[in-house]
């Protein structure tokens, strides 16, 4: 279907491979729209930064975190591809899918080229290793790190592992142009407080309407909560 399942050890491979492709991030806009009007407008900088860590945080059972983090790697994907008809070279998404959740029709549907998308389904204790490695690499414009999934994925792990694990990953994206986007639960992000760029609340007070809420930036910019449209047509859940 397109999307490859790969365990740690088997990560090295497909970066030597991706490297030796001369797979080059090409200097872009200081930050990553959705492509989403309303909800860009929204967010400070009309986008999610580059070379810093965000979070996306979501009530329990509400899926938009996932959809947003999709839209972002289309996003990254079709300024990739403005670049190929430039003459450069473009640019992947990463995905660390520990509960196996995406689905690649799906993925397709939300507008994201699965040539050029890395998923790995790592055992749930080797998650923040492969981030930082994934992260230090930096062929990617966008890796999305799995925190939440279904029950029994052991992702549970101790705040001060992930509070390092933030702070490593930020260090690896300096003067980068990867966004890594944290997928976490809305009662534990506000719990653990993370030392990321950017925190974005998700919740759902109506039908077909999301409320957006900017918690944390690192400028201080605080927004929302703000109710959005966002209009979903053929994304996936």
């Amino acid at each position: 279907m397109g999307i490859s399942p790969l365990s740690m050890l088997q990560t090295s491979a497909p970066l030597e491979r991706l490297r030796a492709r001369h797979l080059v991030l090409e200097p872009t806009a200081p930050s990553l729209p959705f492509g989403l009007a309303a909800l860009d407008a929204l967010l400070p900088d009309g986008g999610l930064p580059r070379g810093a860590v965000v979070e996306l945080c979501a009530a329990s059972g509400l899926g938009q975190s996932t959809r947003l983090a999709l839209a972002a790697c289309g996003a990254a994907q079709r300024q990739a591809g403005d670049h190929a008809r430039l003459g450069r070279h473009g640019a992947w998404c990463a995905w660390i899918d520990v509960s196996s959740a995406l689905f690649a029709p799906g993925v397709v549907r939300a507008g994201v080229e699965l040539e050029r998308l890395l998923v790995l389904r790592p055992r749930p204790e080797m998650v923040t290793r492969l981030a930082v490695r994934l992260a230090a690499s930096q062929l990617f414009s966008v890796l999305v790190v799995e925190r939440v999934g279904v029950p029994g994925t052991g992702l549970e792990l101790p705040r001060a592992r992930w509070e390092l694990t933030t702070r490593r990953l930020a260090l690896a994206l300096e003067g980068s142009e990867c966004t890594v986007v944290l997928l976490s639960s809305l009662a534990r992000a506000r719990a653990e407080q993370l030392p990321v760029a950017l925190r974005l609340e998700l919740t759902r007070p109506e039908h077909e309407q999301l409320q957006v809420r900017v918690s944390k930036e690192r400028h201080g910019r605080l927004r929302g909560p703000e109710r959005i449209a966002l209009g979903w047509e053929g994304c996936a859940a």
